[in-house]
């Protein structure tokens, strides 16, 4: 990493879950500089915050389309700037739509209006306003990255929730719109779409499924939230060409 890194103000969405944790380690470790977010596992963040020296965590409902504004617009005065913005945050939706259903039954049928929604605010709507927040910094101070943290299920035809993988998608998309829309602005957008991970989400899947991914996976494992924060930090800390891309970290599915 280059001195440039030490001198990195980051903010993270998601900061408290299993890859977001990772993530802020990752940036931490080359003396970036964070504010975190979290949603209900307080007492994880806090303990994340207390081990990553100069660290602070802030709750915050992404489906508040104002307060996640007002957490970029916070964690920008207490950092002093912004060099970079991170999405990990998300939900996976009802644990039932990840299990096995009686032949014939078509989960997306399970799915209300108040799950589609969750899903789509979490993921969509919240990254967006902040995004929006970041830019207005970042445009400002002659540039800086984004990276959203996303999953394959919003890039190949894998088995998930219709919801969750939706609103994958819409990242996806915007990851494209946005690197068009900032890159006069020196704003670099990208996304890493991860696989199936040893634990987070992942622990909601059954074991056949889990089965048959090592086994058209070239690297015959599931992979790590580490691996996944190394490329997020690269490309949030060192990337200087890399823009509008969707790198899938799948092992080789």
């Amino acid at each position: 990493m280059s001195a440039e890194t030490h001198r990195s103000r980051c903010l993270v969405l998601g900061g408290s879950g299993y890859v977001g944790a990772e993530v802020c380690r990752a940036l931490a470790a080359v003396g970036a500089r964070i504010v975190f977010t979290y949603f209900q596992n307080k007492e994880t963040a806090l303990a994340l915050a207390a081990e990553l020296a100069g660290a602070r965590a802030i709750q915050l409902d992404l489906r508040d389309y104002a307060a996640s504004s007002r957490f970029v617009e916070e964690g920008v005065a207490a950092l002093g700037g912004l060099d970079a913005l991170i999405q990990c945050a998300g939900t996976a939706g009802e644990p039932s739509l990840y299990t096995s259903t009686a032949a014939g039954h078509d989960k997306f049928l399970d799915i209300d209006e108040a799950g589609w929604d969750d899903m789509m605010d979490i993921t969509a709507k919240g990254t967006f306003a902040a995004c929006q927040a970041a830019s207005r910094v970042m445009r400002k101070s002659g540039g800086g990255r984004i990276v959203f943290v996303g999953s394959i299920d919003g890039v190949k035809s894998v088995p998930a929730p219709i919801h969750y993988a939706a609103a994958k998608g819409a990242l996806v998309a915007m990851t494209h719109a946005l690197a068009k829309e900032l890159g006069d602005h020196g704003i670099l957008v990208n996304m890493v779409a991860a696989g199936i991970l040893d634990k987070g989400v992942a622990h909601l899947l059954s074991d056949e499924l889990r089965n048959e991914y090592m086994k058209h996976c070239s690297l015959k494992r599931v992979g790590t939230a580490r691996e996944i924060a190394n490329v997020v930090a690269w490309l949030a800390l060192e990337n200087t060409y890399v823009n509008g891309q969707t790198i899938i970290l799948d092992g080789g599915l």
